[in-house]
């Protein structure tokens, strides 16, 4: 399969799709799925720059809002996760997951999907140890303060991901680095290109600890983030830390035994202090795994003077700091994110270029790889990145065991000349174009266990031990796999437009309306015909079968509804049910916490 990944979008969405194009016309290769890595910035109108978290001057609407009111519709599948830079608002509606617009699907907070028998999972966020144990407590309109926290990485989340089995193919997506990723690659290039984050890297404090978790429990074939507005390949070896701890560990203890022999021959002595001239045992010398970054490199400033990122939207995560003061103009940012001066440009056709071809990206995990690999371990080899030959589409995933290691690959913000998007060839179990987007059983199983833990207080009920959870999450697979779950009967696309376009009529309506008593001029004359768009805005349900979840298209169960009007209207203190957040609690029997429908009385 095909696959098309991006890193930061900051709402340049148009730009991104016209890559994608100018690859499939220069190479003749279509793209069959796009992951993007968060800061989305699902703009619908000028309202939503209430809930998005960056400076005024960054205020642009982008392009999405173009494919949220329908004038465009986006050429291939599209799978998003959050970042820290989102338009809050809508991206809390769809918490569990769900169509941001027609063909362009956001994981939620957390969540897992089946893209052709091919597991796609993704955490939406950044981590700031000050809100992880909280519970999903912000509320719209935000207040200064939980502008900020509400895209904070929380742990009942972290904790949700971490029941995923490493048994099928997976991609897994985040817009935080798993802490340590750095020293899994090419540390000295990372650090030439971007040298403010020499401290966080040689303190290891580079990124969250929680991905790092949900890496070794996951064991993925792919991770891809962004964030950090480079381009950087690594490769994880799964084990390797256990293995290098052991080995310490018998380093020490042979160290101990060695002092207690005494030994009179300095020819002796000097011997045996040879033995550790590369062995980190607590004193001056160091770690043969370690990848040594010299303090005397001349193209890495000292540690000692803290350097800003010119990458970064200035914004203090802390609840009471100052605001940040601007740089000072002298100093200059080449990497300004100047939002709009990208907008509405041409794609430039030689964007492309910038992106590691497949045989260029696999030489830098090799040599990752290398870099990570003990002098005593054999490095393992590189798996052919050519496109492999894939099985026929069926109900049921691949199974597999976990990988010895995990790709990983950062990628830059959009943007002239940066390196922002990479094409793969990634094998799936199944193979169908246009691909299918199924519902992940297991995921649907753990939502499901641990929906009464959900929180939106500032502290929840604790989740219980891990073993409890274990066998919720055991007893409700089990659940699912025996009744299903209850799924609408096959929706006719026409009826489901026509309705969807009904409504868009009605909000136009209703801005009018507004516009116009403010203005003081008199009502318009209301247009005979059904009103149910106006006296019940969301769609009604199907009817609803039973069904086994082990292929169900998301298509079936959530499909796109506008809430908030397009542009230019809208309210910044709204908020709105989504009725694929109703979909998707319906079709597990579970409470819709997150945005339910307002008793009409």
């Amino acid at each position: 399969m095909r696959v098309a990944v991006q890193g930061c979008s900051h709402g340049s969405l148009s730009a991104i799709y016209d890559t994608v194009a100018e690859y499939t016309r220069r190479k003749g290769e279509p793209v069959d799925l796009l992951l993007l890595c968060g800061d989305f910035q699902a703009l619908r109108n000028n309202h939503d720059f209430a809930s998005l978290a960056v400076p005024p001057k960054y205020h642009a609407l982008g392009t999405f809002h173009e494919y949220y009111s329908g004038a465009r519709v986006a050429p291939v599948l599209t799978i998003v996760i959050g970042g820290n830079h989102e338009a809050s608002n809508y991206m809390w509606e769809l918490y569990h997951g769900g169509w941001l617009a027609p063909n362009i699907y956001y994981l939620g907070c957390a969540g897992s999907v089946m893209v052709n028998g091919l597991r796609i999972v993704g955490s939406s966020g950044i981590y700031k140890e000050h809100d992880y144990r909280k519970g999903h407590f912000e509320k719209v309109p935000y207040t200064p303060s939980t502008l900020r926290s509400v895209y904070h990485t929380r742990k009942y989340d972290v904790e949700k991901l971490s029941h995923l089995p490493p048994d099928v193919p997976t991609i897994f997506l985040s817009h935080d680095w798993p802490i340590g990723i750095a020293h899994h690659g090419n540390t000295r290039a990372l650090l030439q290109r971007k040298k403010f984050f020499r401290t966080e890297v040689e303190n290891n404090t580079l990124g969250s600890p929680p991905m790092l978790e949900l890496m070794k429990k996951i064991q993925p074939d792919y991770w891809f983030a962004a964030h950090l507005h480079v381009k950087f390949a690594a490769m994880y070896e799964h084990g390797r830390d256990e293995k290098r701890k052991e080995v310490k560990e018998e380093l020490k203890e042979t160290r101990k035994q060695l002092e207690k022999v005494e030994v009179t021959d300095a020819v002796e002595v000097e011997r045996r202090e040879s033995v550790y001239d590369d062995v980190d045992l607590g004193g001056r010398h160091a770690n043969p795994d370690e990848i040594v970054i010299s303090d005397d490199d001349d193209d890495v400033p000292s540690p000692t003077k803290h350097v800003s990122n010119p990458d970064e939207i200035a914004i203090s995560d802390d609840d009471d700091a100052p605001p940040l003061k601007p740089a000072a103009k002298a100093v200059g940012n080449p990497d300004e994110i100047a939002i709009s001066d990208d907008e509405g440009e041409p794609a430039n056709p030689d964007e492309i270029a910038v992106s590691l071809s497949d045989d260029e990206l696999e030489d830098e995990l090799d040599a990752a790889l290398a870099m990570t690999s003990t002098s005593s371990e054999p490095t393992p080899a590189a798996e052919d990145p050519s496109p492999q030959p894939t099985a026929p589409a069926s109900p049921s995933p691949a199974k597999r065991e976990g990988p010895s290691t995990t790709r990983f690959l950062a990628l830059d913000k959009c943007g002239h000349g940066k390196e922002f998007i990479q094409f793969l060839d990634i094998p799936a179990p199944g193979q169908q174009s246009p691909p299918r987007l199924t519902f992940d059983p297991h995921w649907l199983a753990i939502t499901r266990a641990l929906h009464p833990y959900l929180s939106l207080e500032v502290y929840g009920a604790a989740l219980p031990p891990r073993e409890e959870q274990e066998a919720l999450v055991a007893d409700e697979l089990a659940r699912i796999k025996e009744e299903g779950v209850l799924v609408p009967e096959e929706l006719i696309e026409d009826d489901f437009m026509a309705d969807m376009n009904a409504e868009f009529e009605a909000i136009e309506r209703r801005e009018s309306a507004a516009e116009r008593a403010a203005a003081g001029l008199p009502e318009e004359e209301e247009p005979s015909g059904d009103p149910k768009s106006e006296s019940d805005p969301l769609p009604q349900c199907a009817p609803l079968d039973w069904e086994s979840a082990d292929n169900i298209e998301v298509g079936r169960v959530q499909q796109f509804w506008p809430t908030a009007p397009p542009y230019p209207g809208g309210d910044a203190g709204q908020w709105y049910t989504n009725p694929q957040t109703e979909a998707f609690c319906g079709m597990l029997g579970i409470q819709n916490k997150v945005n339910p429908r307002p008793v009409l009385r």
